[in-house]
């Protein structure tokens, strides 16, 4: 185990994992920058920045889209993005990171309630998880929404749909927002250092329960959370 990742509390029962899923579940980074630049170039005069496009993240892919185009071509862009993300999507990231499908597959085994909770849209999501043939895995999927970051909400909702105290759930996200997110509920969180968009000096100066550099610490982690 990385030394970084701390043991579990021995007071702590696992009972359900919240995972993230861009740089957590897949390396879908440059998948979503790409699509987003495809959708919106037709009705722009210049091309946008990777990180021009990154810094609109919060909202569903959608809301992204929004900040670049005018509402009258909002429908187009967003029929351009289905379009480009699906087809980009067996390019650029046709697998989730290896090991993942087993970690899910272990806590099932374990008897721990799974449940993805994410910021991308409804539509980017579903093609996502056919892509990676993850569409029945999760216990429960929920989305986020075009106004702007919601994971707070959802993981609440997770709490008070399973009945579950705040000592008994945990979520996987690589973003330093998601410990922000974490933090609000007052649930544990572990943070996911093994995907391409690496924060991870914002990451360790918010002190997570535990930073994660491979899936098999975060099996090792949560592995010691489960009694």
């Amino acid at each position: 185990m990385d030394k970084e990742v701390k043991a579990g509390n021995s007071k702590f029962m696992l009972k359900a994992v919240i995972f993230d899923f861009d740089g957590t579940i897949g390396d879908t980074l440059k998948l979503v920058i790409e699509s987003i630049r495809e959708a919106v170039s037709p009705f722009m005069d210049r091309e946008l920045s990777d990180d021009e496009i990154a810094d609109t993240f919060g909202p569903i892919e959608e809301g992204s889209v929004l900040k670049f185009v005018d509402k009258k071509y909002y429908d187009e862009a967003c029929e351009r993005l289905y379009e480009a993300y699906a087809r980009l999507h067996k390019e650029i990231s046709s697998r989730p990171f290896e090991g993942v499908l087993d970690l899910i597959n272990y806590l099932k085994s374990k008897n721990i309630i799974v449940i993805l909770a994410t910021g991308k849209g409804a539509k980017t999501c579903e093609i996502s998880l056919k892509q990676y043939h993850m569409e029945n895995l999760f216990d429960k999927v929920k989305t986020g929404s075009i106004i702007g970051g919601i994971k707070p909400q959802m993981m609440q909702e997770v709490i008070d749909e399973y009945k579950l105290s705040k000592d008994e759930v945990i979520y996987v996200g690589d973003a330093p927002t998601d410990i922000d997110a974490a933090r609000q509920v007052g649930i544990k969180i572990a943070s996911a250092l093994y995907g391409t968009r690496i924060e991870e000096e914002a990451v360790k100066a918010k002190k997570p329960d535990a930073i994660c550099h491979s899936i098999e610490d975060v099996k090792q982690y949560l592995t010691s959370l489960i009694k």
